[in-house]
């Protein structure tokens, strides 16, 4: 049986970046089946259902990383930079955060991802289990990456072989999950010992595992690894061995062209986050040089307590500004690839090639956005909408979104999370750790 979703305008973010207005999108068995104009849409059998979308149809959205279980934390620690955010507000009360409050946090964290259009996230976190059994309960797609540090307070969750066999565990039992890809989420590499990062790199690779770290998100976090070994954090890593073919790097911020060019060449994926870097005033990502050199670059919101929230239209639109800031170029980058950041180039920073793209075979991951708002006009011709859209648009005007063909937003309102009595659940639970 064929679904089929006739939109005012569908924008399948193809690689000739085609805009259909109006166009159609065929879904079986939860995958995309065709999609092209309109007009040239072929006749559905008996039992096909026809579904008329107004506004515009496009691919869910890609958070390339998040630690989104921090909505217990959102808001702490303002006006910190991360080293003091971390060890004076954060780490204290992850310190105290068990598996419900992880749980609770990416349920709620899930249902306003949704409600914004997006449909797949890529989570660092602990209590991973928690963490993707809210993910799953909300129908959010994601990527789970079991956090892997030696840092005070771990000491909990064991050594870092003990985390490291944890996550293998859990990828063995959640390997039944259509909604759950799990990793490998090594914190960084001045939180992790050399013996630590080799050993995340050969179970990656024994595994076939993806692996999410933080790389120089700050300008001071690579000096111990400098003063020990006279490396950048991506040479030093690069020299372990371990970027594999499924590393994503978040932040990525301060890098030199030596540094670019060892990620380009081990086909490194980077999740850029300039809401975060910007309000913990980490600095602006050479996005361009990143692109330019052939990386997969895709937006991220971060955490929630260091954003505070969880919106990749908003991030898009800061990457556009900081990119054309950091170059002195109104034209470093447009409003397509704005939109590529948060959809099809996403999903290739995070290895994904069923993602971010109404292709045929690819996930019927669908974000219906409401025209009605006065910021949509004029169009004098039919690409002056998606101008509106990257510069003007809102999480707001999203209005429906489905998962695999499964709708999990109906009219601006997420109908797998009851976001009501889940919000004051972590009211609660934010007391409770904030001591």
């Amino acid at each position: 049986m064929i679904d089929r979703y006739l939109a005012d305008h569908v924008l399948p973010m193809d690689p000739a970046f085609s805009l259909y207005s109006p166009g159609f999108v065929d879904v079986a068995e939860g995958r995309v089946a065709a999609v092209g104009p309109a007009a040239g849409a072929a006749a559905l059998a008996p039992g096909d259902v026809l579904h008329h979308v107004e506004g515009l149809l496009l691919p869910g959205l890609v958070n390339c990383h998040a630690h989104s279980p921090m909505t217990v934390l959102r808001g702490a620690g303002e006006g910190l930079p991360l080293q003091r955010w971390l060890r004076e507000v954060i780490w204290p009360r992850e310190a105290r955060l068990g598996p419900e409050e992880a749980r609770l946090g990416m349920l709620v964290g899930a249902g306003e991802m949704l409600q914004g259009g997006i449909t797949t996230s890529a989570e660092m976190y602990f209590h991973s289990e928690a963490v993707a059994e809210g993910a799953v309960a909300a129908g959010l797609r994601t990527l789970v990456f079991p956090a892997v540090a030696e840092a005070p307070g771990w000491e909990r969750f064991g050594t870092a072989a003990d985390m490291i066999r944890s996550a293998v565990a859990l990828r063995d039992a959640l390997a039944g999950e259509d909604l759950i890809e799990v990793g490998l989420g090594p914190h960084a590499a001045y939180t992790l010992g050399e013996g630590a990062l080799r050993e995340v790199a050969e179970t990656a690779a024994a595994e076939r595992l993806p692996v999410h770290i933080h790389v120089a998100e700050t300008r001071t976090e690579g000096d111990g690894v400098r003063a020990r070994t006279g490396l950048s954090i991506p040479a030093y890593l690069a020299s372990l061995g371990f970027f594999g073919p499924r590393t994503a790097a978040a932040h990525c911020v301060w890098l030199d062209g030596e540094d670019v060019a060892i990620l380009a060449a081990h086909g490194v994926g980077v999740a850029h986050c300039p809401g975060s870097n910007g309000k913990l005033a980490s600095g602006m990502a050479p996005v361009k040089a990143l692109r330019s050199a052939g990386v997969a670059v895709g937006v991220g919101t971060d955490g929630p307590a260091s954003n505070d929230n969880l919106d990749l239209w908003e991030e898009a639109r800061l990457a556009l500004l900081y990119s054309r800031l950091r170059e002195g170029d109104a034209g470093a980058l447009g409003v397509e690839e704005a939109l590529r950041l948060m959809t099809c180039d996403a999903a290739a920073a995070l290895g994904r090639d069923d993602l971010g793209a109404f292709l045929p075979g690819r996930r019927a991951d669908m974000v219906r956005v409401s025209l009605e708002d006065v910021v949509y006009d004029p169009v004098l011709a039919p690409r002056d909408l998606l101008g509106h859209l990257v510069w003007a648009g809102s999480r707001r005007d999203v209005s429906d979104v489905w998962v695999g063909g499964r709708r999990v937003v109906e009219a601006g309102r997420c109908v797998t999370v009851d976001l009501p009595r889940e919000r004051a659940a972590l009211r609660a639970a934010a007391a409770r750790l904030a001591g």
